[in-house]
């Protein structure tokens, strides 16, 4: 006992110091581990918004002081297409922008994606390499303050990227843009991981890897009551760039139509590989760019696309049935593909069926032409090849005819286009053309030589050399309002691509000055709820057109004379937007027709046809897609009347629609195409 005693006096101190450096270690140890775990999102921080824009867009932001968040994730599956705002419809997609003259819940699209924020929010991660990308599942919430909402199996109403989901890419960098669907939302944040790893420099291009690519974009909004909504989206990609890539919009598919338009490229990483399309055993050489155009057989059309780099070899096939249409109806006309040798041009054109007559809808150049007596029609053609197109449908059958009627101006001096790849340019300004007064708004429709549309930021106009900005550019057309001198004036319109491809054309353009009353002419212009049963409000009356006088200065007048009062935002001078009208008994008769009403009821958030004022008419009322619209010579103009300037002739029709001009033909006005529902109301 004496000898243990001794020992543990010996190396007491040996003991002690070991014990203390043992509990030094332990507690460095614990320390470090805890600091490893990531800070939770702080809801109640303000979030500073980033200001980068991308793709030509730009978005609104604001700091943001909230104490509410809601968490979304959106399937990817559902991505592919823009959606209508605040999910107002369930089956359409959501327009791009919202002209003043539209109604007034249907904001915009930007196209402005957000940089990494300095305040990264890191509660979703990537998906980890499984067979497909999946949303991470909601947690539960213990924060009585946070709402969390899971979207992933409704619709996606926040925003969609350029990414196609489940895609194989061969060029291992890819642009993004990204498109916000709802102007009632403002970005604050976006965070963008790759293959887990968060990107803290994201401008706008992802460099994929080889292989497989799991790609999460995460963006934070400020809704219009201070609340956060944070929405996020999962896509994977895969990298080949090892092997050729044909890549087409080709199909194994049915068809009606005997000729077939389509786009197919092949390439090998960043090479672009030599593309051989096959149709039916004979070769299809490319229009423009990638696009190819075949004559199809009746029955089975077998299509082969082949493509070699380097000694490898590519190959895939398509078969294309066309079943011709058999149709009852019966055409009378004597439109045909031809030369006109005059800009007026006149034409017949009478369908039966069963010895019952077959309304028709003809449109020239995509603008829809009226008869007066129902069979005769004249239009004005523009330089080049015009399409005509005669639609009619008695029961179940339908009719579609389609001609070119090509014009060429004297007064035009065509070059030819050297280069197959450069942009092509569609306007509604004619050479040679003589205005009334000094302004005159016109409409440009350019495309790339593979059909894609060209932005204003692209596009350049000049009158005697002055650049003229446009008044409103969406993903149909851009708009531009030019001021002219008396006299002759040269107006220049240039495009160019991505490729600084450039094609430039130059109109003369003659104005007239006013009488000394400043009167220019007269617009035929009338106030209609069809939609409602009620051809007219106001029947088409003849109002003189003085020199620079706004649109919404003769709607002004028109609705006192015959007296109405009316609502609005903006002013007669800027940004007027008509919300709604009233007089006493106008609605005396009201009609819903039941076809529209049920289409309506469908794909409406809110409506109630048995709700309403006899004395007013207002948008949101009916259904959240109503509101006031205009069109000018048939066509729906992407601005606001105080941005509209008419000219001696016009016909303009202000109408009530019941969702989004879908009803009367005027939802192309949005920026999307093919949009329109089957029947006018």
């Amino acid at each position: 006992m004496k000898n243990t005693k001794n020992a543990f006096m010996k190396y007491k101190n040996y003991i002690y110091y070991s014990l203390v450096v043992l509990l030094l270690f332990s507690t460095i140890t614990y320390a470090t581990t805890s600091n490893e775990q990531a800070a939770a999102f702080d809801f109640n921080e303000k979030v500073e918004a980033s200001t980068l824009k991308l793709a030509g867009g730009g978005d609104e932001s604001s700091d943001t002081d909230t104490n509410k968040m809601i968490e979304s994730d959106a399937n990817p599956e559902d991505v592919s297409k823009s959606q209508e705002p605040t999910n107002t419809d369930k089956s359409q997609e959501k327009p791009e922008e919202k002209p003043q003259n539209q109604p007034l819940n249907k904001p915009g699209t930007t196209h402005a994606p957000l940089n990494s924020s300095k305040t990264a929010d890191k509660t979703n991660t990537s998906a980890e390499g499984n067979n497909k990308p999946a949303p991470e599942k909601t947690k539960p919430n213990t924060n009585t303050d946070i709402e969390i909402v899971d979207v992933a199996d409704q619709q996606n109403r926040y925003f969609t990227t350029n990414i196609k989901n489940n895609e194989t890419v061969t060029d291992p960098v890819y642009v993004v843009t990204v498109n916000h669907l709802d102007d009632s939302l403002i970005p604050q944040e976006m965070n963008v991981t790759l293959n887990g790893k968060q990107l803290n420099d994201f401008t706008g291009e992802i460099t994929f890897i080889e292989g497989t690519n799991d790609i999460q974009f995460q963006v934070i909004y400020k809704q219009s009551d201070n609340k956060l909504l944070r929405v996020s989206q999962l896509y994977r990609v895969t990298l080949n760039s090892e092997d050729i890539i044909i890549t087409t919009v080709l199909k194994d598919q049915t068809v009606m139509e005997e000729t077939l338009t389509f786009t197919a490229t092949a390439a090998q990483g960043e090479k672009d590989a030599k593309l051989k399309v096959v149709s039916n055993h004979q070769e299809l050489k490319p229009l423009a760019g990638s696009s190819y155009t075949a004559t199809l057989v009746e029955g089975e059309n077998t299509f082969k696309l082949t493509a070699q780099l380097h000694g490898k070899k590519a190959e895939q096939s398509y078969t294309v049935i066309y079943e011709k249409e058999k149709i009852a109806i019966s055409l009378e006309t004597d439109l045909k593909d031809q030369q006109a040798n005059s800009e007026d041009f006149s034409f017949y054109a009478k369908a039966t069926a069963n010895e019952v007559d077959v309304p028709l809808k003809i449109t020239v150049n995509d603008q829809l032409v009226k008869s007066s007596d129902g069979s005769n029609y004249s239009v004005q053609l523009m330089n080049g090849a015009n399409t005509v197109k005669v639609v009619g449908q008695y029961e179940d059958e339908q009719l579609e005819r389609q001609y070119t009627i090509t014009y060429k101006d004297p007064n035009v001096n065509e070059k030819p286009q050297v280069d197959p790849d450069a942009p092509k340019l569609v306007t509604d300004l004619k050479s040679g053309s003589t205005v009334k007064g000094d302004i005159k708004t016109i409409n440009v429709w350019p495309v790339t030589a593979s059909g894609e549309r060209i932005r204003g930021k692209n596009v350049q106009v000049q009158v005697n050399g002055a650049n003229i900005p446009f008044t409103w550019d969406d993903s149909a057309k851009t708009s531009y309002k030019l001021t002219l001198q008396t006299g002759k004036n040269n107006v220049t319109i240039k495009v160019w691509d991505d490729e600084a491809r450039t094609v430039t054309e130059t109109f003369t353009v003659t104005s007239v000055a006013p009488a000394e009353d400043g009167v220019i002419g007269q617009v035929t212009i009338s106030l209609e709820a069809s939609v409602l049963g009620i051809p007219y409000l106001i029947k088409p009356t003849k109002m003189d057109i003085h020199q620079g006088e706004k649109g919404s200065y003769i709607l002004d007048q028109l609705l006192r004379n015959n007296g109405y009062e009316y609502g609005k935002t903006g002013n007669l001078d800027s940004s007027f937007y008509l919300r709604d009208v009233s007089k006493p008994g106008m609605l005396n008769g009201l009609h819903i027709p039941d076809d529209l009403w049920e289409v309506v009821e469908k794909v409406s958030t809110t409506s109630n046809r048995d709700i309403y004022s006899p004395d007013s008419l207002s948008e949101f009322d009916f259904a959240n897609g109503s509101g006031w619209m205009y069109s000018v010579n048939g066509d729906y103009p992407n601005y606001g009347f105080s941005d509209a300037y008419f000219l001696d002739g016009d016909v303009v029709r202000v109408r009530y629609t019941l969702h989004y001009g879908k009803d009367i033909g005027g939802h192309d006005s949005s920026g999307t195409s093919d949009a329109n529902w089957d029947k006018e109301w």
